[in-house]
């Protein structure tokens, strides 16, 4: 099969190419980490780079075990470097590596290498890491296909935008899934064993106190109300209420580590007039919808939470800093920070063709004073129009990347 491009991803590296800074990739199990350092080598490859010139280390290889000493693999690597040229050095799943990051630092040094490193979990770049290499990396976190990616890739299959918005929402977009027939057996059992292994190696293996009905009680309660305002402490309430015994530090624990292992995102809580963010209460989004179907068994989450979902994440990958947004009793689904601090508000609605509804999402925007962009994007693609300088964009657009 042949690769996807992950033109997003290698473009990034393209433009740390030899600056002196450590490359860092991080994002779920199965996504696609591996797969960009391939795409990327080949492009280094194309323009010039010699093989020898390269080495990539996957630390989940049983060959790469002796890898796993740190001075083992420092030795490996620094007997690998040539005195006239430039060495690339690609470090899979470097968190399998204890103090790592004292390999990372002393190769940083050396003025003929170029390191590209990633992890599956936020705690390989936890603060102790951090302050050692603080100045020394940039990171960008991979997402799954996005609808664009997904789209240009089914772009023979005849189908039009719409019937492959409703597979993308339907199956999910982790890449290996296109092994496979959309909607086969095979690929229902793959995305199944990807959740599994997420949950064996990177919830419960990571979090040794942790119970496998708690948590799997807990992931169906943030998928089921994915998009609304919760807490640990309604969270915990909610599933003692329902005879699963759980206490709030647990569940806050446990929602950490599916942050850390990327499973789920948070979004914060601003007050749009006190110009500040609020605690304790957030929403939370999963990475891909594939795995709803391991995780709520019989139950459906609506299509607006879907669609507000595949929102947050394409504004992730455009890399806003986003939160959610109060303002007086009144919610806006999204706002979002771009690079030079402005902001963009977001209402992201299935339709707002009904008066009552179009009234719905307009009235939080009507109570904000500043001029900041405000958006409403929805399915709609008929009688679309802007409402006193509130724009409206279809979502398909949108996720096909029409820029805000």
């Amino acid at each position: 099969m042949a690769l996807i491009e992950r033109k997003e991803y290698t473009d990034w590296l393209k433009r740390y190419r030899d600056k002196k800074i450590i490359k860092v990739i991080t994002g779920l199990r199965r996504v696609g980490k591996s797969t960009i350092f391939e795409l990327y080598i080949a492009q280094l490859l194309k323009e010039g780079v010699a093989p020898e010139q390269i080495i990539k280390i996957n630390f989940e290889e049983l060959e790469n075990e002796p890898l796993l000493d740190k001075s083992v693999l420092y030795r490996y690597l620094t007997d690998k470097l040539l005195p006239d040229r430039k060495l690339y050095i690609f470090l899979d799943e470097v968190q399998r590596v204890p103090e790592f990051e004292k390999v990372v630092d002393s190769l940083f040094v050396k003025d003929n290498v170029d390191l590209y490193i990633t992890g599956s979990n936020a705690k390989f770049l936890s603060s102790e890491i951090a302050t050692l290499l603080t100045g020394r990396y940039v990171e960008i976190n991979v997402l799954p296909l996005s609808f664009r990616e997904y789209s240009d890739h089914f772009a023979a299959s005849g189908k039009d935008r719409r019937a492959l918005f409703m597979d993308y929402v339907t199956y999910g977009a982790l890449p290996g899934m296109f092994m496979f027939d959309t909607g086969s057996a095979e690929q229902r059992e793959y995305v199944e064993s990807v959740y599994k292994t997420i949950l064996e190696k990177d919830v419960l293996r990571r979090n040794s106190a942790a119970s496998r009905q708690l948590v799997e009680s807990l992931l169906s309660y943030l998928v089921y109300n994915i998009g609304c305002l919760t807490s640990a402490k309604r969270i915990s309430d909610t599933l003692n209420s329902n005879g699963t015994k759980v206490s709030y530090n647990t569940v806050n624990s446990y929602i950490e580590t599916l942050q850390d292992c990327f499973f789920i995102y948070k979004a914060d809580r601003y007050d749009i007039v006190g110009k500040e963010y609020l605690k304790l209460i957030n929403k939370y989004y999963v990475t891909d919808f594939g795995f709803k179907y391991y995780i709520l068994n019989n139950r459906t989450v609506e299509l607006s939470q879907i669609l507000e979902n595949l929102v947050f994440l394409e504004l992730k990958r455009r890399r806003f800093k986003i939160a959610t947004g109060k303002i007086a009793e009144k919610e806006v689904d999204f706002i979002v920070k771009d690079a030079h601090d402005g902001l963009i508000y977001i209402q992201v609605a299935v339709t707002v063709m009904d008066e009552a509804k179009l009234e719905q999402e307009l009235r939080p925007f009507r109570e904000i004073e500043d001029n900041y962009p405000k958006y409403i994007i929805t399915l709609d693609d008929l009688f679309v129009k802007d409402h006193d300088g509130i724009k409206t964009i279809n979502a398909l657009d949108f996720l096909l990347g029409q820029p805000l």
